[in-house]
């Protein structure tokens, strides 16, 4: 994290963030600060942020610390994002039976450093993501909750586990074991996304009995306290498309900072513990993360419409094979020949090209806006593209690059985008131009110039 001009601001790819505070003690047992959550999840955030990103975060809080044995730290769970967070934090407004609730969805190292900031210590996510619109999808994950009862513990885990990763091999399931931090440890596995929580929540439940079935002197599926005396309970309650659980490195608001950690197989000896953030940090600077294939490739999702919609061999424009940029906010607006003449604005966000169409162009004045049609997200290669599309082909005609540069991110969600570009090329938008994109109906957007500065 790099400081910009005032002692408490600080600048986290590329979005600033105000800190306070950071010399107050979270964890009274061993000394560390909001200082040191918020260094814990920057180190972190390369393993954790494929387990979250494009899933909603529900947050738990220890504003004041957690406290100790004796006196405990009060706690809230927190749903929606407030009004008081960044507005560069991406927010997707999810609708349940009876209400709404606007949650965040983190996305980049920032959005983990506003966590610390504000002592979310926790941060938890259900096994289904939200895709580029906000629109939540099947789940693409498994997880069952192994709870040891009184008398329990993570001995009885280890051995409840090795047991249910061979019934979910029988059934073409590849488990892998998370410690969670708190008392048991957590197993998931992948799924295709081909069904929803519900059926994946009842399947998941009749493991769950074949479990206690097989060891029932071990395991107890039924939620009722007064059965786990001496047992595991696997919940499998978790899958249920409403429930959230502990994100895979997450820390954990108990005495010490421990850390849901995920393990190999090998690692589940009697000598097994939970681990705290230092020992997290340490382990993962001689290793990769044992759950990473459970992460699936965002960019390639989020490029399988772009991908289908052209033939390689009949268009010159990218395959979309991925690529990267230099800062991470760059932009391109191509003027595009097509049917009809039109221009592609261009933002690059989560490794991809957000894409609208804007049949009239860009706006040149702050009293009228445009028509923007969102289209399918490009890959960051297109960037730099200009060429002949062949006629009969998607999009055939000539694409030309009208402007291309940098831009400044002030907003991003589901429903508007703000950001103010620096453009490169003359005849373009002009030196610094900002813009408002303000979503009205499906992939029907407005595009409004805000101000201009100028050069």
């Amino acid at each position: 994290m790099a400081r910009t001009r005032t002692p408490d601001t600080v600048s986290v790819g590329g979005h600033r963030l105000r800190l306070t505070n950071p010399d107050k003690v979270i964890y009274p047992t061993t000394g560390h600060t909001k200082a040191d959550v918020i260094a814990y999840y920057q180190a972190i955030a390369p393993f954790l942020l494929p387990h979250v990103t494009g899933r909603i975060v529900t947050r738990k809080r220890w504003v004041d610390g957690v406290g100790t044995a004796d006196r405990p730290g009060d706690v809230f769970f927190e749903k929606n994002l407030p009004d008081s967070a960044p507005s560069w934090i991406r927010s997707v407004a999810i609708e349940h039976s009876n209400h709404t609730n606007t949650y965040p969805v983190f996305d980049d190292a920032a959005a983990l450093a506003w966590a610390g900031q504000v002592s979310a210590l926790e941060l938890h996510v259900p096994q289904w993501r939200v895709d580029g619109h906000g629109v939540p999808q099947n789940p693409d994950r498994l997880v069952l909750d192994l709870d040891p009862g009184p008398g329990a513990g993570l001995a009885e885990c280890v051995e409840v586990a090795r047991r249910a990763k061979a019934l979910l091999a029988d059934l073409e399931l590849e488990p892998m074991p998370v410690t969670s931090g708190s008392k048991g440890m957590h197993l998931y596995a992948p799924l295709d996304g081909t069904h929803d929580s519900d059926y994946v929540n009842a399947f998941a439940k009749e493991v769950a009995k074949a479990l206690e079935s097989e060891l029932p002197d071990l395991v107890v599926s039924s939620m009722r306290k007064s059965l786990r005396g001496g047992k595991v309970l696997v919940d499998w309650s978790q899958n249920n498309g409403n429930k959230t659980t502990i994100a895979p490195y997450s820390l954990r608001g108990t005495l010490e900072p421990h850390v849901a950690t995920p393990r190999t197989w090998r690692e589940l000896t009697s000598s097994l513990k939970q681990l705290t953030l230092d020992e997290v940090l340490t382990r993962m600077k001689r290793r990769k993360d044992p759950m990473a294939h459970l992460a699936p490739d965002l960019v390639a999702d989020r490029l399988a419409t772009y991908r289908s919609m052209r033939d390689p061999g009949r268009t010159p424009e990218p395959a979309g094979a991925g690529g990267t940029s230099s800062n991470g906010r760059s932009f391109v607006i191509q003027e595009h020949h097509a049917s009809s003449l039109h221009w592609d604005f261009r933002l690059e966000h989560d490794g991809v090209l957000v894409s609208w169409a804007l049949p009239k162009g860009v706006p040149t004045s702050t009293a009228k806006n445009h028509l923007a049609v969102q289209t399918e997200d490009h890959p960051l290669e297109y960037g730099t593209f200009e060429g002949t599309i062949p006629k009969g082909e998607y999009g055939g005609g000539e694409v030309t690059i009208w402007d291309h540069g940098t831009y400044e991110l002030e907003k991003w969600n589901a429903r508007e985008v703000i950001a103010t570009l620096t453009g490169t090329k003359e005849g373009g938008i002009g030196g610094r131009r900002k813009y408002a994109l303000i979503h009205t109906d499906k992939n029907q957007w407005l595009i409004h110039q805000m101000m201009i500065t100028a050069q």
